[in-house]
């Protein structure tokens, strides 16, 4: 009998999954306001036989499944952004993160970006554990819609998760990579995945609306709005932020109990030392020379793993001085949430709109108002400041840097002072060789 393990096998292509993987935990936790939704609530073994997922009352497994992937390979995806970005940096001894860290990704396609998993901190992986929630999702979506209501009496709401889940899937994959193929086809470029992954959000939400489910609809709307925003549809993208009501957050499903679900950035920063925060990412201030507290860091008592660097772990993400690791390896990580929305708004929007929205968020965290010009160019910048800040650490960054043109700090070319090379031009990374290899539809 064939059996399938947590992470799915890429055969043939990142893009073409072996089986279905099994994530022994809740699915994704939605959070309106105050009220926390656990949706699909099961406890799943390691590996099941794949057949399994052929049969309709197997499909809460399924779907449970595809989230869980989603959100471990998510937890790799933050580490990766971070560390190309520059809001954290490596601190290990070991050589597969340097060229991350060092910006020169793009002239080692067989890096571990490419193959690595989701779990590993000092050497993460965001094509395959991606590739492989999006396919799961897929697969999902095509079993569900030719099962039936009476075979699947949840099969709506399913339907909404599964259309969320691969719409995140792509979206990141298209934050992350210059290029993904899925399915054995050709090369897709970033904004073809962006495109797809509205076509699923758009999809959740019809779903979601029909189910009266109001969790994913907003998720969905966050989703879509950033995507749309990235593809340059701003009136689309004022259009469904505007909907996302205060308070909202969906977050990745961390919990102490599976290192799959550990907050991956206190695991790799507080917890084992395999990062840090970059040196200039901490103390990020507002024009008023203020600290922000929503881009914080706090300084460790643990030495890192080359016994030479000093640990700073995120505020957010992080459990104080010494280290509490049942609690910080379930520190929740935001996956899309009320403040991007706004933050969408002020980019699309701009002009004085965009100073009361961003005032209006300063002010929550007791921060002085910004009374600055309002010109085009200077609400750019204060956007671009604000997004730093208030999404630090949370994997958006490096593709702020790339649709910006924002220039990179430290500057390509500089010496890179931790173990010789110079900083590189990498700001999104390069189809793998495990997908040019594998895959025949595209060229070596």
């Amino acid at each position: 009998m064939r059996f399938i393990h947590n992470i799915g096998r890429i055969a043939r292509g990142a893009a073409r999954v072996a089986g279905l993987s099994v994530l022994g935990v809740a699915a994704a936790t939605f959070m309106v306001a105050c009220d926390t939704h656990k949706m699909l609530s099961v406890e799943s073994p390691n590996s099941v036989p794949v057949a399994l997922f052929d049969a309709p009352e197997n499909a809460v497994l399924m779907a449970n499944s595809a989230i869980g992937d989603f959100e471990c390979g998510f937890g790799s995806f933050v580490l990766v952004e971070g560390l190309i970005s520059d809001d954290l940096a490596d601190a290990t001894l070991t050589a597969a993160a340097w060229p991350l860290d060092r910006r020169d990704a793009n002239t080692q396609t067989n890096g571990t970006y490419g193959t690595g998993g989701c779990t590993a901190t000092n050497t993460p992986g965001v094509y395959t554990p991606l590739s492989t929630a999006r396919w799961e999702a897929d697969q999902a979506l095509t079993k569900l819609n030719g099962w039936t209501d009476a075979q699947v009496p949840t099969r709506t709401s399913l339907i909404a998760q599964m259309n969320l889940y691969s719409g995140l899937s792509y979206t990141t994959l298209g934050m992350s990579m210059c290029q993904a193929a899925f399915d054995l086809g050709p090369a897709v470029d970033q904004k073809g995945m962006f495109a797809l992954a509205e076509k699923r959000f758009t999809d959740a939400i019809t779903a979601g609306t029909a189910g009266s489910l109001t969790a994913i609809v907003n998720a969905a709307l966050v989703g879509r709005a950033r995507v749309r925003l990235y593809q340059g549809n701003t009136a689309g993208a004022i259009a469904d932020a505007t909907l996302v009501p205060k308070g909202f957050v969906l977050n990745v499903v961390t919990g102490a109990n599976d290192t799959r679900r550990y907050n991956h950035v206190y695991l790799a920063t507080e917890q084992l030392g395999n990062l840090t925060v970059e040196k200039l990412s901490l103390t990020l201030k507002t024009e008023n020379d203020e600290l922000d507290p929503r881009s914080a860091v706090t300084q460790t008592t643990q030495k890192a793993a080359d016994s030479q660097s000093l640990i700073y772990v995120p505020t957010k993400f992080g459990t104080g001085p010494t280290p509490n690791n049942a609690l910080g390896e379930g520190i929740p990580t935001p996956v899309a949430r009320y403040e991007e929305a706004q933050l969408i708004l002020a980019e699309a929007q701009g002009g004085s709109a965009a100073v009361t929205i961003i005032n209006a968020m300063r002010a929550a965290v007791s921060l002085k108002p910004y009374t600055g010009a309002t010109d085009a160019t200077s609400i750019k910048n204060l956007v671009i400041d604000e997004r730093r800040r208030v999404l630090f650490a949370e994997g958006f960054r490096n593709y702020d840097i790339q649709r910006f043109g924002i220039a990179p700090n430290p500057a390509v070319g500089a010496a890179y002072p931790r173990v010789g090379g110079t900083y590189g031009t990498t700001v999104c990374l390069p189809l793998p060789d495990v997908e040019r290899i594998n895959n025949p539809n595209i060229g070596t």
